[in-house]
């Protein structure tokens, strides 16, 4: 693999890419210096790259397990340098949001409380809105079990989400 490839799978896969990391972390910046970390990784790694899959499945992975990583490390060490609040303290801040922005806030409280299984599996069904045969073919898995499990979410979501309207 050439620089030039990755040069080619950042102008394809850039925007991909960063929309993946944003789900995962919630704040551009970081999404956008996931996306850098995850090029380097592959400029890194490019000599193992066999193609066993195509470019796009192998640097997905790649933002998949930093991402992951990142975000077991804030859970380790919960408060922010930068601000000094602890993630999920999210309850003064969806009340001065505006109405429109709670429902994003929410949705972010839900995918945070989202193992790691779920998580891809929401990101590869609902911002990389890949099939379940082709998520299936991704995860090593029956399209049935991707059925019951995007059902699982659903109904886990839907819980959630009454909760949160109810409290």
């Amino acid at each position: 693999m050439t620089e030039d490839d990755l040069v080619r799978m950042y102008t394809e896969l850039g925007y991909v890419l960063h929309r993946r990391c944003l789900a995962y972390l919630g704040e551009p910046s970081a999404a956008q210096d996931a996306v850098q970390e995850v090029f380097v990784r592959a400029m890194a790694g490019a000599s193992a790259f066999r193609g066993d899959s195509g470019s796009r499945t192998w640097l997905c992975r790649i933002a998949d397990h930093l991402c992951i990583d990142l975000v077991r490390r804030r859970r380790r060490n919960p408060v922010s340098p930068l601000d000094g609040r602890a993630p999920g303290s999210m309850g003064a801040v969806v009340q001065a949001l505006p109405s429109g922005q709670e429902a994003t806030v929410a949705v972010r409280q839900l995918f945070d409380g989202l193992g790691a299984d779920a998580k891809r599996l929401a990101v590869l069904y609902y911002l990389d809105e890949l099939t379940q045969e082709e998520i299936a073919s991704e995860l090593g898995v029956s399209r049935r079990t991707v059925g019951k499990r995007l059902k699982a979410l659903l109904a886990r979501s839907r819980a959630l989400m009454g909760a949160t309207s109810e409290a």
